[in-house]
C-alpha cells in the first residue's frame, strides 16, 4: 500500500500539501543508489517506509545483506598476512561501526533473536581480531628487543 500526494484540491485551486509534516515522519529510508523512477508522472528518488510491519522485512533484508558483506570482508582481513597489524585495526573499526549503525538505526525493526545472533558472531570475530593483534604486537616487541642486542 502506498500513497502519493503532490497537490491537494481545495475550492478548485491547487495548493501544495504541508511538506513540513512529511519531512518530520520517522521510518525506514529505502536506499536508492541514485536511481530515479516515475510513479503517476512524478519523479521519485527517495522512499520512506513509515509502516513498521512493512519496514521490518525490508530492514531485515537490507541489514542481512550488509552483515554478510561485512563478514566476508572481515574474514578476508583477518586471513591476510600483514605485518603491521593495520588489517586488524580496520576489522575492529568496521565491527564497531556496524554495531553502532544497527543499534542506532535498525534496532526497532529487527527481532531480538536476530540481534543476538549477529552480536555473538561479531563478538567472536572481534575477540579473534583482538587476540591476533595482541600476538602481533608482542612479536614485534620481542623482535625489537632482540634487534637492540649487545
Amino acid at each position: 500500500m502506498y500513497s502519493i500526494s503532490r497537490k491537494k484540491v481545495i475550492k478548485k485551486k491547487w495548493k501544495y500539501q504541508d511538506f513540513d509534516q512529511i519531512k518530520n515522519l520517522e521510518g525506514f529510508l529505502m536506499p536508492s543508489r541514485g536511481n530515479k523512477f516515475k510513479i503517476q508522472g512524478m519523479v521519485v528518488k527517495d522512499i520512506l517506509v513509515v509502516d513498521v510491519m512493512l519496514a521490518k522485512g525490508l530492514v531485515r533484508d537490507y541489514v542481512d545483506k550488509k552483515y554478510r558483506k561485512l563478514i566476508a570482508e572481515l574474514t578476508e582481513l583477518l586471513i591476510s598476512d600483514e605485518d603491521t597489524g593495520e588489517s586488524f585495526r580496520i576489522a575492529l573499526n568496521r565491527i564497531e561501526k556496524f554495531r553502532q549503525e544497527v543499534k542506532n538505526k535498525y534496532r526497532i525493526y529487527l527481532e531480538k533473536k536476530e540481534l543476538e545472533i549477529m552480536a555473538k558472531q561479531l563478538s567472536a570475530l572481534q575477540k579473534q581480531a583482538k587476540l591476533e593483534f595482541a600476538e602481533l604486537q608482542n612479536s614485534l616487541m620481542v623482535t625489537n628487543e632482540i634487534g637492540k642486542g649487545r
